[in-house]
């Protein structure tokens, strides 16, 4: 598959996207990385799907123009495919379709989470397509608390904070497009645990199926 592999921000992005573009390539994708993001502003037909491993926002300078929101919002409900990675769902923290688009993630100075450390991630359900080889399993990364989620998406993983499950993984449809959300990812070292690798590969063959 042709991938778009949009990248930058306020974030360790200077490790994780090299990790994130590696493990992607060797499954035998071509791969894009763009931090300018201004392909979302042209065509995309070239591309098979969106991956957004990134955090957008007016105050680091480089929220999505008008123009790259239209396209990226066009291009998933037209049938594109998106998969959002980590905290890139909370891009663009005042336009409210992004939350739509990705099927919610984290709030800027609303979300939290414990201390980065080891904690248990749990799959609910073992069928469901991004799922696929993946069982329960420990990792060192954030649990994301506290987070956007909308209606209508499914959850099919999560983990336990404070006795509450956290969701950190769904997917959902928007428009004609399908969309896959893993909250995992923090670091280059989470991104080079083999069920993160599993998640993020399954969640490519999903949204372009």
């Amino acid at each position: 598959m042709n991938l778009l592999l949009i990248t930058g921000g306020k974030h360790p992005y200077e490790e994780s996207t090299p990790v994130l573009t590696d493990f992607l390539q060797e499954a035998g994708h071509t791969v894009t990385v763009s931090e300018s993001a201004e392909e979302l502003g042209g065509s995309l037909d070239g591309f098979d799907a969106v991956v957004l491993n990134t955090l957008r926002q007016p105050t680091t300078e480089n929220d999505l123009s008008d123009t790259e929101r239209a396209g990226l919002k066009g291009y998933v409900e037209n049938g594109g495919g998106l998969v959002s990675v980590h905290i890139s769902a909370a891009s663009c923290p005042e336009w409210s379709e992004m939350k739509k688009l990705t099927g919610g993630g984290w709030v800027l100075g609303d979300s939290w989470h414990p201390p980065f450390g080891w904690f248990e991630v749990f799959i609910d359900n073992p069928n469901h397509p991004l799922a696929q080889g993946v069982s329960d399993f420990w990792t060192y990364d954030e649990c994301y608390c506290g987070l956007d989620i909308q209606p209508g998406i499914d959850v099919f993983m999560h983990g336990v904070v404070e006795g509450d499950n956290k969701p950190l993984g769904w997917s959902h449809t928007y428009g004609k497009g399908k969309v896959a959300n893993i909250a995992l990812g923090h670091t280059a070292s989470s991104q080079l645990h083999p069920n993160f690798q599993k998640l993020i590969l399954n969640s490519v063959e999903y949204v372009n199926g």
